[in-house]
Parts: structure tokens; sequence; C-alpha cells
């Protein structure tokens, strides 16, 4: 698996040229699609808990919408998510 770091650019780099949100399951069929990810057998679920995590971190550019969708932070938002 790759280390956060490079999890953290994959999923900006996909959230910023896709220009939507994006659910956790697509996030890590892509990973997996794109080889970053190429031996994890459940890239959903890895995807769905990293993504999480990211989205706690109190200055993460990827925020959770809820219902497991996950987007950028708007430019100047500094205000937690609840």
């Amino acid at each position: 698996m790759a280390p956060p770091a490079r999890f953290r650019k994959a999923v900006l780099k996909m959230l910023k040229e896709e220009g939507k949100p994006l659910h956790y399951t697509e996030i890590g069929r892509r990973l997996k699609d794109s080889g970053l990810w190429a031996h994890v057998r459940e890239p959903e679920k890895i995807a769905k808990i990293q993504l999480s995590a990211l989205a706690r971190w109190h200055r993460s550019p990827v925020v959770a919408l809820g219902k497991g969708l996950y987007a950028l932070r708007e430019e100047g938002d500094t205000s937690p998510e609840p």
C-alpha cells in the first residue's frame, strides 16, 4: 500500500481532476486501477478508513460531506467539519 503522503497526493489529484465529490468506493477503485494499490484486496474498505482519517485532520484539504462522499475543501474555508 502507498505511504500516506502518496495516498493524499493521489486523492487530491483525483478530486481536482473530477471537479466534484467522489464516493470512497470510487476513490478506492480508481487507486487500485491506477496501480497505486495494485496489491490491496479491499480497496474500498481501505479508502474509507484512510479518507475518514484524512478528513478528520483540521488542516486537511479533503472534507467528508456525508454518505461516503469526499471533496476538496474550498479555498479559504478554515472552519472545522462537524
